[in-house]
């Protein structure tokens, strides 16, 4: 069974593990040997509250996405050079949402079916920062790679420091509506989203790729987002924003407290 996965090691550092196909693979090593060489092999692109990882040599395939996810996608737009595919993921009707929002990535394509673009959407750069999303993406250029085991994996050493205000928890309700679920963990308030992707599985055995969700953690104290940990068509994704700031902002966090 093919998956992804992004998940943290101890102290927060980033793990990238694949059980892929050897062509699948070798196609996600040249991409991270890409990574290395972030501004010369790719290009951010935020507009419109929306964050675009443009890849200026593509290399995966669209066939890579179903063969990862185990999904179609949505919707299929053409291009002018190529075609764009959708994947749409609406909120959990259990939660009764106030306003009908919904999470929709766009993938686009060259004419020979390379991925040419990744758009992140705005309610997903509300639980993930435009500086921390796009730091964690030029972090895995520094991981190394272990081929036995087909994982990338980074030292928490080598993850960037940044500044930068996060989320309250009223922006993300105001942003995203109520959760689906309400919980205290750690000491921290968490708010549960759950999605369901709007497409169908490429086998019905992989009914479950279609459900989603989205846990955000926030310190009470200062009413503010410190973790995410989601789950979106297989793969894992968990930040910890408090490991990522620098240490001069806790400091004058802790001042200003």
């Amino acid at each position: 069974m093919s998956s992804l996965r992004l998940r943290p090691l101890p102290w927060l550092a980033l793990l990238l593990a694949f059980s892929l196909s050897g062509c699948v693979w070798l196609r996600l090593l040249e991409l991270k040997n890409q990574l290395t060489q972030f501004d010369r092999h790719f290009r951010v692109e935020v507009a419109d509250q929306h964050f675009i990882l443009h890849l200026r040599d593509p290399v995966l395939l669209s066939e890579d996405f179903t063969d990862l996810t185990k999904l179609k996608p949505s919707r299929v737009g053409i291009l002018p050079q190529g075609y764009r595919w959708f994947l749409d993921f609406a909120h959990d009707p259990a939660a009764q949402p106030q306003k009908d929002q919904r999470l929709i990535f766009a993938m686009s394509f060259t004419q020979d079916g390379k991925l040419s673009a990744f758009d992140f959407p705005p309610l997903f750069l509300q639980m993930a920062p435009v500086a921390f999303l796009e730091a964690s993406i030029r972090s895995l250029g520094l991981g190394k790679v272990d081929q036995g085991k087909q994982q990338l994996k980074v030292d928490p050493e080598d993850l960037p420091k940044l500044t930068g205000k996060l989320p309250s928890q009223k922006a993300i309700l105001d942003a995203l509506g109520p959760p689906t679920e309400r919980a205290t963990q750690d000491g921290l308030q968490v708010l549960l989203y759950r999605f369901k992707a709007q497409t169908t599985p490429v086998d019905p055995d992989y009914e479950k790729r279609r459900l989603a969700e989205a846990k955000l953690f926030f310190d009470p104290a200062k009413d503010e987002l410190v973790r995410l940990s989601g789950r979106f068509v297989g793969l894992k994704i968990a930040i910890d924003y408090r490991k990522l700031r620098r240490p001069e902002d806790e400091k004058t966090a802790a001042r200003q407290d």
